[in-house]
C-alpha cells in the first residue's frame, strides 16, 4: 500500500481516540529511548505533534457533544463535574 493510499484510508475512516493516544504513547516511548538518529527523531516528533493535535480535536468534539446533551430547553448549558468511580460525594 502506498503512502497516498494509506492517507486516503485514514481520512475515510477516522481513528478512534484511544488508538490515537496509544500511537502517541508509542512514539513518546520511542523518542525517550534517545537512540533515534536525528532525522528519524524529528519525523517521529512531527508525527507525535500531529497525533496530539488530533487527540485534542477529538476531545473538543466530545466536549461539544456532552454540552449538547446537557443543554437545557432555554438554551443554557448546565455544567457539572463528572463523577468518578469510588468518589464519595
Amino acid at each position: 500500500m502506498t503512502v497516498s493510499r494509506e492517507k486516503k484510508t485514514q481520512e475515510a475512516a477516522p481513528e478512534p481516540y484511544d488508538q490515537v493516544v496509544e500511537r502517541l504513547e508509542k512514539l513518546v516511548a520511542e523518542l525517550e529511548t534517545g537512540k533515534l538518529p536525528l532525522e528519524r527523531a524529528l519525523q517521529t516528533f512531527a508525527e507525535g505533534i500531529q497525533l496530539a493535535r488530533e487527540a485534542g480535536r477529538k476531545l473538543d468534539e466530545a466536549e461539544h457533544k456532552v454540552e449538547e446533551l446537557l443543554r437545557a430547553e432555554d438554551g443554557s448549558v448546565a455544567s457539572r463535574p463528572l463523577e468518578r468511580e469510588g468518589d464519595e460525594t
